[in-house]
């Protein structure tokens, strides 16, 4: 490709060339060498949003997240959101995984239109290097604009949605669907930009690390 073409086409954000690998696209690293390895940045993306697709609560769908946060928050010294979690956060559990408590903003929004709204402008400002968010139900349209917002912020975007929205389309940067498989947590990339689909296998022990304390391992239903 011509190198000029190829700048500009790099330029626009909103242009997907689902061939290309962007390897200089900034990322940040996940915590487990296996996950970076399957992601085209080596890590979660900036400037984007990933949606996590859950069988259920309880997975490690958080705990996947802490080692980027704790770098985020405590190393850098930088601003992150949850919006709308499930369970109210437990303070001292975050604390212990690194995470500096005075840069996490909570808001309880209650309702799938507030989270996203909450979302979307958090994401525009700039202020915040990760949001993260829960929602039963979206569409389209609104994650296109969480996606065209976390391009404006620079942000790294996390949404946890349930499994059965895998079947929607969602204009997003990358879909992961997690599940337990004997007792592991098993990541499929079933989306993302610059990548290739792809399963990556997470054993409970290497949540040991980031939490400071041994991980649950789930029971199977």
């Amino acid at each position: 490709m011509d190198p000029v073409l190829d700048a500009l086409l790099k330029s626009q954000p909103a242009l997907w060339l689902g061939g290309d690998r962007y390897h200089d696209e900034a990322a940040f690293p996940t915590g487990f060498a296996s996950l970076d390895n399957a992601l085209p940045g080596r890590g979660w993306c900036a400037g984007g949003v990933t949606e996590l697709l859950a069988s259920e609560h309880g997975i490690g769908e958080l705990s996947l997240l802490l080692p980027a946060l704790s770098r985020i928050t405590r190393t850098q010294g930088q601003w992150a959101a949850f919006i709308n979690p499930p369970f109210l956060p437990y303070a001292p559990a975050l604390s212990n995984a690194g995470i500096r408590l005075d840069r996490l903003l909570i808001v309880d929004s209650k309702n799938d239109n507030d989270t996203l709204w909450a979302s979307e402008q958090l994401l525009r400002t700039g202020l915040f290097t990760s949001v993260v968010a829960w929602v039963q139900r979206s569409s389209a349209q609104k994650q296109r604009r969480l996606q065209l917002a976390a391009e404006a912020g620079k942000s790294w975007a996390t949404v946890y949605r349930p499994q059965h929205a895998a079947r929607e389309h969602s204009p997003v940067s990358a879909r992961l669907q997690l599940n337990i498989v004997a007792t592991q947590l098993q990541v499929t990339l079933i989306k993302i930009r610059g990548g290739r689909e792809q399963s990556v296998i997470i054993d409970p022990a290497e949540f040991d690390a980031s939490q400071g304390v041994e991980w649950p391992v789930p029971e199977l239903r």
